[in-house]
């Protein structure tokens, strides 16, 4: 039996999720440039903040903070839902994009700064606002991604 998710007014949490069978996914630009839409229009139903946003090959890492506490976990779903049922709609294929549940935890004060990604940490529009290009997905390439090993 999972852990029951533990949900707080204004705090932060660090969020992993993984891509199923830990398959490459975001090396391909259509799957990336899909996400980073399917993102952009999270920020525009859902009012939060995010810092160190990594989308390595088959791992996405952030840390949130939602006006709502109570908002994590339908953030979380309609992003990974949308995205799932978008990317299979286009490539004609079914089955499972994410391997499982999300893995999250509260993180105690401010999330940690990372140099690399110092430009990345900004707060996200709530809904209804104009947010016409993300300033972590601009929609063109290349999208900030963590380096890839070797």
């Amino acid at each position: 039996m999972r852990q029951l998710r533990i949900l707080k007014q204004g705090v932060w949490y660090e969020i992993r999720t993984c891509i199923n069978n830990r398959e490459p996914l975001f090396r391909r630009y259509k799957a990336l440039r899909m996400f980073a839409r399917v993102f952009h229009e999270t920020t525009m139903r859902f009012a939060f903040k995010i810092r160190r946003l990594r989308l390595e090959n088959a791992m996405l890492t952030f840390y949130i903070r939602p006006q709502d506490g109570q908002e994590l976990p339908a953030i979380m779903k309609w992003l990974k839902q949308t995205f799932a049922q978008r990317y299979n709609r286009q490539e004609r294929r079914s089955g499972h994009i994410w391997g499982d549940r999300y893995w999250s935890r509260i993180v105690e004060g401010e999330p940690p700064e990372d140099e690399e990604w110092e430009g990345l940490n900004t707060e996200v529009r709530p809904y209804g606002e104009k947010n016409e290009e993300h300033p972590w997905f601009p929609l063109r390439f290349p999208f900030p991604m963590a380096p890839v090993p070797g």
